[in-house]
């Protein structure tokens, strides 16, 4: 049970941490053709993760949490619009 609780804390700090500074910070990884989110960074992240057998709980939940607060916003594109 106490995994489970770690992934939930991890994971509503995670989102809003992202969101704090998703609003706050002007930072951006694109170019003219491609727009790296942090959502996509997060998954890229999750995916090595799976491949190392990571299984700490709260490194999933805080992965799980910039995920989904990128995946919330209208543009999560990764390809930028003209």
């Amino acid at each position: 049970m106490i995994d489970l609780g770690w992934y939930s804390v991890a994971m509503v700090a995670s989102f809003a941490g992202a969101r704090w500074v998703t609003e706050n910070v002007k930072f951006h990884l694109r170019n003219q053709r491609f727009w790296l989110h942090h959502w996509f960074l997060a998954f890229l992240t999750m995916s090595v993760l799976i491949a190392m057998d990571v299984q700490q709980p709260w490194i999933w939940g805080a992965l799980t949490g910039v995920a989904l607060e990128g995946l919330r916003r209208d543009q999560w594109s990764l390809f930028r619009q003209q």
